[in-house]
Parts: C-alpha cells; sequence; structure tokens
C-alpha cells in the first residue's frame, strides 16, 4: 500500500515545479491548460487501457443485486405455475390447457416443488448503482465514525471508520494548508518567484514519498510480528499499531515548521520542517488507508470513497480558512493550531486501536440482523 500510495505523490512532489516553470514561462492560464490536456489524457487511458478489476464475489452490491433478481426471477415462476382460472369442475390455466380439479392437498403438493431457477450472471445498470447505501453504511459502522466522532454513538455507527475517516481529512487538509500558505510565506517574505517556490516544495513531496514507501514497510513488519504474537491471527486494527512511532514525530515537526517560518530563517530550515511533517504524516497516513480497507471486506470501494469525500470537504475548509488565519495569527499560531489538531486526531487513532475492534464486530452484527444478512 505504501508503495502504490508513493504513486499519486508523485503529483504534489513535481507539482510545486512543473506548475512553477510553466507559470514563468508562459502565464498562470498554462497550469489550467496542462491540466486540462492531462487529464484529458489520464482518463483516456482509464478508458481504453485500463482491465476493469470488479471483483463479483467480494461485492456487496452485487450479491444483493443477485439476490434480488434472484428473488424475483423465483416470484414470477411460482406466479405463473400456480396462475389458473376456475370453469365449472375444471381448471384452466392461462396458457389454454385444462385438466382436472385436484384436491387441495396435491394442489399444495405440486406448488412446493416448483424449480427456482438461479441466476448465475447480472448485468448491473445506472438503476442499481446507488451510491448513498454504501456511504451510509461505511458511516453507520462504529469502528468507522470513530475517526469521526471519538465519543459515543448509537448501536449502528462505526466509530472506527469515521474517525479515521476524519483523521485522513485533518491530513489531507493539513498537506494543502501547509503547501498553499509556505508558497504565500515564500513569496512575501523571500520574494521567490514560482519556480523557486516549487524548488522549496520539492522538500515535503519528497518526504511524503518516502514516509509512504518506508511507513508500509513498517505497517507490514508489525501487522506480522502483531500476528506471530497473536498465535497466527490477525485482525484489521494491528495495522495501527506502526503508527505509534511517527506520533511522537508528527506534532513537533509541525510546531518546527511554525517557528522558522515565523522567524523567516534561512530557508534550508524550512526545508527540512517541510521534508519532516510530509514524512511522518503520510507514515500515518499510509497505515490509516490500509486499515480503511481491511476493516470494511467487502465494501472497500465505498470506504475509500468515503474517506475521499471527507479529504475533499476537509482541504476546502482549510484552504478557505488559511489565508485568513495566516495573515491574523501568522504561521507560527496557524501551524501551533494545526499541531494541536494532529495530537487529538492521535489520540483517535488510539482509541480505535484499543476499541475498534470490539465496535467493528459489534456493528456488523448489527448490520446482519438489520439487514437480513
Amino acid at each position: 500500500m505504501g508503495i502504490y500510495y508513493s504513486g499519486p505523490l508523485l503529483g504534489p512532489a513535481i507539482g510545486p515545479i512543473l506548475g512553477g516553470g510553466l507559470t514563468q514561462g508562459l502565464s498562470w492560464r498554462a497550469v489550467f491548460w496542462f491540466l486540462a490536456i492531462w487529464g484529458g489524457v489520464i482518463f483516456s487511458a482509464f478508458l481504453f487501457l485500463f482491465k476493469d478489476t470488479f471483483r463479483k464475489e467480494r461485492s456487496l452490491m452485487y450479491q444483493n443485486v443477485l439476490k434480488r433478481r434472484t428473488q424475483e426471477r423465483n416470484l414470477a415462476q411460482e406466479k405463473n405455475a400456480t396462475r389458473e382460472r376456475p370453469v365449472g369442475g375444471k381448471k384452466i390455466s392461462e396458457d389454454g390447457t385444462s385438466g382436472a380439479q385436484m384436491p387441495r392437498s396435491d394442489a399444495e403438493a405440486q406448488h412446493a416443488i416448483v424449480p427456482a431457477v438461479a441466476i448465475k450472471e447480472v448485468n448491473l445498470s445506472i438503476t442499481d448503482v446507488n451510491p448513498f447505501p454504501p456511504y451510509l453504511r461505511v458511516m453507520s459502522r462504529r469502528n468507522n465514525l470513530a475517526i469521526l466522532i471519538p465519543s459515543g454513538g448509537c448501536h449502528y455507527v462505526r466509530l472506527d471508520n469515521c474517525d479515521l475517516i476524519i483523521l485522513a481529512g485533518l491530513l489531507f487538509a493539513f498537506s494543502l494548508s501547509i503547501t498553499y500558505t509556505c508558497a504565500r510565506t515564500l513569496s512575501l517574505y523571500y520574494d521567490y518567484n514560482a519556480l523557486t517556490t516549487g524548488l522549496v516544495l520539492l522538500a515535503y513531496g519528497i518526504g511524503s514519498m518516502v514516509g509512504s514507501i518506508l511507513g508500509g514497510r513498517w505497517s507490514d513488519r508489525t501487522l506480522a510480528k502483531s500476528k506471530a504474537a497473536n498465535g497466527g491471527v490477525s485482525y484489521a486494527e494491528m495495522r495501527l499499531e506502526s503508527t505509534k512511532l511517527a506520533m511522537w514525530f508528527f506534532p513537533p515537526s509541525v510546531i518546527g515548521y511554525a517557528w522558522v517560518c515565523q522567524q523567516h530563517v534561512h530557508v534550508s530550515a524550512i526545508c527540512v520542517m517541510l521534508f519532516l511533517s510530509g514524512f511522518f504524516s503520510i507514515w500515518i497516513y499510509a497505515s490509516t488507508l490500509a486499515y480503511i480497507v481491511d476493516a470494511n471486506v467487502g465494501q472497500s470501494s465505498s470506504a475509500v470513497a468515503t474517506n475521499s469525500s471527507f479529504r475533499g470537504m476537509s482541504a476546502f475548509v482549510a484552504i478557505e480558512i488559511a489565508v485568513p488565519l495566516q495573515d491574523a495569527i501568522g504561521d507560527g499560531g496557524l501551524y501551533t493550531l494545526w499541531a494541536g489538531l494532529m495530537v487529538l486526531a492521535e489520540l483517535m487513532i488510539l482509541l480505535v486501536l484499543y476499541k475498534g475492534k470490539q465496535w467493528r464486530e459489534a456493528s456488523i452484527e448489527a448490520e446482519k440482523r438489520k439487514y437480513g444478512l
């Protein structure tokens, strides 16, 4: 997962340099033209070059549609087999054939042996795809919601999913906020142009990539050790053990960045703090993303999509409030606040680590009773 996620992190790593070069060489409009063209290339590649990876066996939506279609087919066949019109002392079926009237017991026996035709293949249509039930199901699991609401909730709320989803949103919001406000600081106080700013922000991107790869490896190693200590049995929350190491260093790195920017020290110190902030934030995020997938078997796509929606909303809010806060309290105050938020987020992870298994199992049992699974 860490190696996989390092791919998307190439964008934040080289994006500032590429954007800065386009802005310096052409104009600010060139960035948007480039994004439009490159987006079209990526869309075409997905449309024509990539194979469909949809697995029916692991899709709850497909299995639910299959179950519903099978029930509808059985009900229709049952009605067709037993639908007859009484005429005099005989019964005439709707296909025009007639026969002697059978005793009630014989009719019931005939009804009991109507075969059910199994539907082995179902072609999903747009009417079968409703994004809201899977979204709400992910949010309704208690272990999921704890990343959203660290205190109790209703019986059907998955606190671990939401807790980690909100954490992921905070981490993503922090990433966008720090790169945006750093660019403003470098422009206002260091008189850097767009390309030079991009080169400085490369430190954050490289730190994120390295943190993703090493954090993923550490996560796998920690999971293997925890599994061995548990008699060869693993569960999803073991993934979160690997975040403990980075928890000690992430908030101090954010505070360090806050005050080197506030004091306008040499840019090399800013680069170091950017690297460390990116490294430890993605170290934590890689393990939480793996947990979200592992804890939502059969609906991992919905869980990741829910995670992405929270990330987007959190980043939007962070970007909107970043400039007013930066102007009011400076980088020192702003990122000291962010360090405090990251401490709270880390406490949420620990809460899920120690309570998530219990919440998740209780929520899954509640789902089975509610949906008749």
